[in-house]
């Protein structure tokens, strides 16, 4: 159960405990006070026939009773005889008999003190069990009544007293999808809400020194990587270069030489991964032609294509006037190469990659191709850092990350889209001069 169910079943509970108790305690003291009125009201109708009653030598007077539903009994006793009923109603209840209240009156005789007349008066019991039932039911209606607006309240109050943590819910949530961690409003409530922020941000504070010290330390060792790396990648070329290097060895040394190739690119994204953790990546904004920067990528990704038997097509709409865009050039490079790269990396064997550039109103819009074996099962989580749609497939998963992340630093859109075994990438950037987004990020 969740919180605000057990909030609201221990607001009930305790609710409706206490309509109970205080119904039960309220049924109980009027039951007491009717039944004493009704008690009340018979006795004082017997003692009021008893006055008018007059028993002694010669003939009785003996009053009827004028209400609806009476019933009169009247007996003369006198020491050492058997009582005499001087008067019983056709209807008087017999002894034990039940549903009906009885009440007795005794006064002296007039000639003979030592005798008494007796009036017993009885009345049905069941307008005074109406009269309880209605009680009955007025506390019932109550105590539905009161059941409702605890509900309500209970609600109320729920929502009331889990509003810090619905703030803290949000917070966390942006979080999740900000690039940064920050920490979550601690509210001065001085009880266990508190004492949970407070936790957790010690716990984000600790998360975000590991993260920072991850981020330090992939920058540092990319950084290093890149100068050993750049010093092999020339002592292959000039090895492949000479002219008494024999075939099977310049094979060798060219497939050594991709791999580096490779383990660079591998490399170069490590340090804009951890520039971009960091929020650390300035931009160079300048005009770039998005046409020759397309062509650009697709010569230098031409061969890998050939070598894999995967046609590339291409295809500018002439119609535009120009493709120019304020970016930086290497980044918005960056990016074409890794969704070019992907494209050639999901396309079965022999299907053709197809890239496009034309124009949409005050945008352009770059669009990229290719047939797929198996659909992606989440489209959403291909911009994720380290995601691989396919586990067996090459590379470390950072490519569409990072092509997202610097889209996003551009003012660019980056979508997807799965129909028919054909998957789509949609890369829109602002047509025209875009402002700079800050002083850290452009000059």
């Amino acid at each position: 159960m969740s919180l605000r169910a057990h909030l609201l079943l221990a607001f009930g509970a305790v609710v409706l405990l206490t309509t109970l108790l205080a119904g039960g305690y309220q049924y109980r003291q009027l039951r007491r006070l009717l039944t004493r009125a009704d008690d009340a009201r018979l006795q004082s109708r017997a003692e009021l026939l008893l006055l008018r009653t007059e028993a002694g030598p010669g003939t009785p007077t003996i009053p009827l009773p004028d209400q609806t539903g009476e019933q009169l009994r009247v007996v003369y006793r006198a020491p050492g005889y058997a009582p005499q009923e001087l008067f019983r109603s056709a209807r008087w209840p017999g002894t034990g008999a039940a549903g009906w209240r009885v009440a007795r009156a005794s006064k002296a005789a007039n000639l003979l003190p030592a005798d008494a007349v007796e009036v017993w008066l009885a009345h049905p019991a069941a307008p005074l069990r109406r009269q309880l039932q209605q009680v009955w039911q007025g506390l019932a209606v109550a105590a539905g009544g009161s059941l409702v607006l605890a509900a309500l309240l209970a609600g109320a109050v729920s929502r009331l007293a889990l509003r810090p943590l619905r703030r803290i819910t949000a917070q966390a949530r942006q979080i999740q999808s900000a690039p940064g961690i920050a920490l979550l409003p601690e509210p001065d409530t001085g009880d266990e809400v508190q004492e949970l922020a407070r936790t957790l941000n010690q716990m984000l504070h600790r998360l975000r020194e590991g993260g920072q010290l991850q981020d330090n330390f992939l920058a540092a060792a990319a950084h290093e990587l890149r100068t050993p790396l750049a010093t092999m990648r020339t002592g292959l070329s000039v090895a492949l270069a000479r002219p008494d290097v024999a075939a099977p060895l310049a094979q060798e040394l060219q497939g050594h030489l991709e791999e580096l190739r490779r383990l660079s690119r591998l490399v170069d994204d490590f340090l804009l991964v951890s520039r971009l953790q960091a929020q650390a990546l300035p931009l160079h904004l300048a005009p770039v032609a998005l046409d020759e920067l397309l062509l650009l990528a697709s010569d230098r990704l031409l061969p890998r294509f050939r070598a894999a038997r995967r046609p590339l097509h291409l295809l500018i709409d002439e119609a535009a006037p120009s493709y120019t865009v304020s970016a930086d050039a290497d980044k918005l490079l960056t990016v074409v190469l890794n969704l070019l790269e992907n494209a050639l990396r999901h396309a079965p064997a022999g299907a053709a990659v197809h890239a496009s550039l034309s124009q949409a109103p005050g945008a352009y819009v770059l669009t990229i191709r290719n047939p797929l074996l198996n659909p992606l099962p989440d489209l959403d989580h291909l911009t994720a850092p380290y995601y691989r749609a396919e586990v067996l497939s090459d590379g470390a998963g950072l490519g569409l990350w990072l092509s997202g992340r610097i889209a996003e630093l551009h003012g660019a859109r980056l979508q997807f889209h799965q129909q028919e075994q054909e998957f789509t990438v949609e890369l829109t950037l602002l047509a025209g001069q875009m402002p700079p987004l800050d002083g850290s990020r452009s000059h």
